[in-house]
């Protein structure tokens, strides 16, 4: 079978084009800040806990070369990228280079495909793994590096969601508030709700077990976990 990557919900193979060689797979660069003291050997390292973007590159060919205006419009821009190499993950990519289609209208068909990766991969089922929580409980982290999580809490008034003995409180809850810790923002539809958000850092799910519990007059809470891989 031949190989293809899926970009913005669309197979390669539906648009007339085959992966010749799938991308290599690499573990993201951390972000480190480099320190040097006076006097001192060498240059001490701080870990930020953060990783970069990188580069994962498709090398394709054109069957189709009728369809060049449709994959001109298509590979654009941002989207999820899934690759038949890694069919259970998926990317969230940006399309960095120019296609050289070109080539491919003199009968040079192959071309490469660069697309700007975020540091982690997601399930391609990220969507099934939300729950419902009505009592506190111990969610397991599924993947290899911490998750950052899109959790919606309903309840009524002032609330503190407890996640590994970490509080998170938060002020005049009217129906319900969404705390997404991948944006760093808290709102409620499009209105925005930071301003009610009293703590320092973000919720996180670290690699294993999660304790998370609430107090307060809340009806459940939803949460999109985001497991996530290096």
């Amino acid at each position: 079978m031949s190989q293809y990557f899926t970009f913005k919900g669309i197979n390669s193979l539906d648009m007339g084009v085959v992966m010749l060689k799938a991308p290599s797979i690499y573990k993201p660069t951390k972000k480190v800040n480099e320190i040097e003291i006076a006097g001192r050997n060498g240059i001490l390292h701080e870990d930020t806990n953060a990783y970069e973007n990188y580069t994962k590159e498709a090398e394709c060919h054109v069957t189709d070369r009728s369809k060049i205006d449709d994959i001109c419009a298509w590979l654009n821009g941002y989207g999820e990228v899934t690759f038949s190499s890694e069919p259970d993950k998926v990317y969230k990519a940006f399309i960095k280079n120019q296609i050289p289609f070109n080539n491919i209208l003199v009968n040079l068909n192959d071309f490469l495909v660069q697309f700007d990766c975020f540091p982690f991969k997601y399930s391609v089922n990220h969507a099934d793994e939300e729950m419902s929580l009505t009592t506190g409980t111990t969610i397991y982290n599924q993947g290899t590096v911490y998750s950052e999580p899109v959790i919606t809490i309903y309840g009524e008034g002032n609330i503190t969601l407890t996640i590994n003995d970490e509080d998170y409180s938060i002020t005049g809850i009217d129906g319900y508030v969404t705390i997404n810790s991948e944006i760093q923002e808290v709102y409620k539809d499009s209105i925005n709700k930071n301003n009610s958000f009293l703590a320092l850092d973000f919720p996180k799910f670290q690699v294993g077990a999660n304790t998370i519990s609430w107090t307060g007059n809340v009806e459940r809470v939803e949460t999109q976990p985001n497991w996530r891989w290096l």
